[in-house]
């Protein structure tokens, strides 16, 4: 099978990101790993052209021997003869090279290749055949991610510390118990997943959750956001039971939440259990508290949305008594002008003093009705005010 279906120019610049200016100077080595040397000698040219120091095994054995030196990206074919990629990185975990991150490559797409994969220690995960995008893509995502590890190294040693002593004072239950007192203050998602993290951590098992609907779900790891291998075993999680368990692997899933946790202490098959019932409280837990935040944040918009409704009504109101005010003094002043036009107009019109009488009576009841009608429109503005009031004080 090719590598690559074809491969056009490589775009490395982007002069309208600092991110991307920013890994185009980054000083990374990254190391080809695969016993194809066509297909080495196309990915060196591709990182070539993304000014990436490159170096170039053929063997997971050579590998081991390049990874004592400075390398920060690990290109790696999961199917080699001899030591295959899963296996080789496998190793490097153990001889304490976790921070490289590592890219697998296979042709087998399959959640159980992938989750062998993450087992090992990877980072990523491509498909072949490879698009050179995609390549280009995954590794500048390595990079970042090399970038923010090494900022935040510090911050996660001291994290990894303070679980431990935690873990030291408290029982199994008192975790779930200190986590659901501790969820009642996370007022986002991304705290609430620390939490969650970090309770998983005191029973001394490593976990990745998910929190959220499918489309827009949020997935956390131990040392921050998700890997896309990560985020892709997590998706492949979500179709699965409420409680799977598959070797050392759990997972737990709810509506809002999904935990999976990928090294149960199988040695200990009593305690595999209680973690199990632990664990799937957590996960109710924080599937409540999710749903506590959205449901929250509903209510505030629209009691929002009433806020502003109630604001416009009571410029409408004012504006309504206002021009009420101003057509009652306006009626006034053109009955007064026509009941004295009428007097000066009686002079010429040769009318009798009772019909003069009863023209002057019809006028004033006929203004009197217009009153009334006026006095009746009042009435109802101020019975919209005294409700406008009341639904002010409710709010």
């Amino acid at each position: 099978m090719e590598l690559f279906d074809e491969l056009p120019e490589i775009q490395t610049e982007d002069a309208d990101s600092d991110a991307d200016a920013l890994l185009v100077v980054a000083d990374h080595t990254l190391l080809i790993v695969d016993d194809d040397p066509s297909t080495r000698l196309i990915l060196s040219d591709q990182f070539e052209a993304m000014r990436l120091r490159t170096r170039e095994a053929d063997s997971g054995e050579q590998c081991l021997e390049a990874i004592k030196g400075d390398i920060d990206i690990v290109l790696l074919d999961v199917n080699m003869p001899g030591l295959g990629g899963i296996e080789t990185c496998r190793r490097m975990r153990r001889l304490g090279q976790t921070r490289a991150r590592v890219i697998f490559i296979s042709a087998d797409d399959g959640l159980e290749t992938r989750l062998r994969a993450y087992d090992a220690g990877g980072n990523d995960f491509i498909v072949k055949p490879i698009e050179p995008e995609v390549l280009e893509c995954k590794v500048r995502d390595a990079q970042r991610s090399l970038l923010a590890l090494d900022a935040v190294t510090g911050e996660a040693a001291s994290a990894k510390q303070a679980a431990f002593v935690a873990m030291s004072s408290m029982g199994e239950m008192g975790t779930v118990l200190e986590f659901m007192r501790r969820s009642f203050g996370c007022e986002d998602e991304a705290s609430l997943a620390r939490a969650t993290l970090e309770a998983v951590a005191q029973y001394g098992v490593t976990g990745l959750v998910s929190i959220g609907l499918d489309a827009d779900a949020a997935c956390f790891a131990r040392d921050g956001e998700c890997t896309p291998l990560e985020r892709s075993i997590l998706d492949h999680s979500r179709g699965l039971q409420r409680i799977f368990q598959f070797s050392n692997r759990l997972v737990i899933n709810y509506p809002l939440a999904t935990l999976v946790i990928s090294d149960l202490p199988m040695h200990e098959p009593e305690l595999v259990g209680r973690l199990r019932d632990h664990l799937a409280v957590i996960v109710e837990a924080i599937d409540a508290r999710v749903a506590a935040l959205r449901l929250r944040a509903e209510h505030d918009r629209q009691a929002q949305a009433l806020r502003d409704a109630i604001q416009q009504l009571a410029v409408v109101v004012d504006e309504v008594g206002r021009q009420q005010t101003e057509c009652r003094e306006r009626a006034g002043e053109i009955t007064t002008e026509l009941l004295g036009n009428m007097e000066a107009a009686f002079v010429h019109m040769g009318l009798t003093e009772m019909q003069e009488s009863e023209l002057v009576e019809l006028t004033a009841t006929a203004t009197r009705s217009i009153a009334e009608i006026q006095n009746d429109i009042f009435q109802i503005g101020d019975r919209l005010s005294g409700a406008l009031a009341g639904l002010r004080q409710h709010l």
